[in-house]
């Protein structure tokens, strides 16, 4: 028998996969349905590059690797807040 680990999915990312997919749900009868999907996929995965960011920060051993894990985290940060501002522009803001 053969397994390919490498095709199973981690838990988080299961939920972060249903989360979206909750979401397209609700934005399925909406104009614009495809311009919305990417957007909504867009802002999860800025905010879960920002989640990653932050468990860098919280792992890192090197002293030298401080400064870069702090300029990650605040460009993840600028870009998840970024995009948050541009969906309450767009009025998706209650679906996020």
């Amino acid at each position: 028998m053969s397994t390919n680990l490498a095709a199973k999915k981690p838990k988080k990312y299961k939920q972060f996969s249903d989360m979206i997919e909750h979401i397209l749900n609700i934005l399925r009868g909406s104009k614009g349905k495809n311009e919305n999907e990417e957007f909504i996929r867009m802002i999860f995965e800025a905010k879960q590059e920002m989640l990653d960011a932050q468990c860098y920060f919280d792992n890192i051993t090197t002293p030298e690797l401080v400064d870069y894990a702090i300029y990650k985290m605040e460009a993840a940060k600028s870009q998840y807040i970024y995009l948050l501002k541009l969906a309450k522009d767009k009025g998706l803001n209650g679906d996020i």
